[in-house]
């Protein structure tokens, strides 16, 4: 599995419990958090209800907040990268606020609440290095994402 989808990512999935830890502690219900993956053209119409999800993660995705953000019930989570803008682009929707940053701090994953910078001094803060390629035979591979931005859909919220 871990050749099919890279080291990174599969430590991502693999920390499972720390999405489920942290939607179980925003939610505001009873039942316990369930995650689905959905593999697919998120261009498309999805066989999924609208409005009816707590998170979503789209992490070099290519515009996909775009497409998805409908399915994100109010007061839900989207978790993404500016890879094409998306954060960037999403935080120009006054229903849209930045919760938090996760970020890599030495091994370890951080997550930064309460967040004052605006979006500009967040990207300087967080900006692309040489120390974040690493060199293969095919040139130059991306390792680290400067971060991911945790923003809350605030759209008709009761």
């Amino acid at each position: 599995m871990e050749d099919a989808i890279g080291p990174i990512r599969l430590e991502f999935f693999n920390g499972i419990h720390n999405i489920l830890d942290y939607i179980n502690s925003n939610k505001k219900y009873k039942q316990p958090a369930y995650v689905q993956f959905i593999h697919g053209d998120y261009t498309k119409q999805l066989p999924i209800r609208e409005e009816n999800y707590d998170l979503l993660i789209a992490l070099y995705a290519g515009e996909i907040t775009r497409s998805c953000r409908k399915y994100v019930k109010p007061g839900g989570i989207i978790l993404t990268n500016n890879h094409r803008k998306d954060a960037k682009e999403l935080l120009k929707d006054s229903s849209i606020t930045l919760d938090g940053l996760i970020y890599r701090k030495g091994k370890k994953y951080v997550i930064e609440k309460d967040i004052n910078d605006d979006f500009k001094d967040i990207m300087k803060r967080h900006s692309n290095t040489k120390k974040d390629m690493k060199k293969t035979t095919k040139g130059l591979e991306y390792i680290d994402n400067q971060c991911y931005f945790v923003l809350k859909e605030n759209r008709n919220e009761d």
